[in-house]
């Protein structure tokens, strides 16, 4: 009879514990403080650097220097083609054969030179009018989600479409890199990057 008595406060005991530490656990949670809603906003990067006008100047000027660079090459190539055409005329064997053949590999060489320097210069080129274009960018969309009052912008990536016919690997990547699943038209402040900057831009 003891023994049974003993067992009931036992159980008695740890209900009432249980019961404590659950209040507990409720009053805390009711003291902690909601949280405050944060603002967010999205922007579309690839429609905003194909909305800007600055683009547009800065790709005609990167033209330009390129078909400079091009023409440069472009001497290189025709030089070859005329020796090619005056080592079909010689005899093979003689001297002046050799020294054309010898040149032709010298150009040869020297066009294969520049193209894959032409190559990365324009690379280069086309990398630093990206992050200049990046850099106003992410300015105006600052000046923006001060004004407005945004805590965070996001680049909207939910237009993204998963590759088709594609490994498990690629489309795992795909899915798992995404950032915005969905979102409303709303916060979507693309338009308003693009007006401002433009604006700026054609600022005196």
């Amino acid at each position: 009879m003891q023994t049974k008595q003993h067992t009931l406060l036992t159980l008695a005991g740890i209900a009432m514990l249980l019961c404590a530490a659950f209040v507990l656990r409720a009053n805390a949670n009711s003291a902690r403080p909601p949280a405050q809603a944060t603002a967010v906003a999205i922007v579309d990067i690839v429609d905003i650097i194909a909305g800007l006008n600055e683009r547009e100047v800065l790709e005609g000027q990167l033209n330009s220097r390129m078909e400079s660079r091009q023409s440069q090459l472009d001497e290189v190539v025709e030089a070859l083609k005329v020796l090619e055409a005056d080592i079909q005329m010689l005899t093979p064997g003689t001297d002046e054969h050799r020294e054309k053949l010898q040149e032709g590999i010298e150009k040869q060489a020297l066009a294969k030179t520049r193209r894959e320097v032409l190559s990365q210069i324009v690379s280069i080129d086309m990398g630093n009018v990206m992050a200049e274009l990046y850099k106003k960018i992410e300015m105006a969309v600052n000046q923006i989600a001060e004004r407005e009052g945004y805590d965070i912008v996001f680049f909207d990536d939910s237009k993204f479409e998963l590759p088709q016919d594609a490994p498990n690997a690629d489309v795992y990547r795909a899915i798992i890199t995404k950032s915005v699943v969905y979102r409303h038209d709303s916060i979507d402040i693309t338009d308003q990057v693009i007006t401002l900057m433009n604006n700026e831009y054609s600022a005196p």
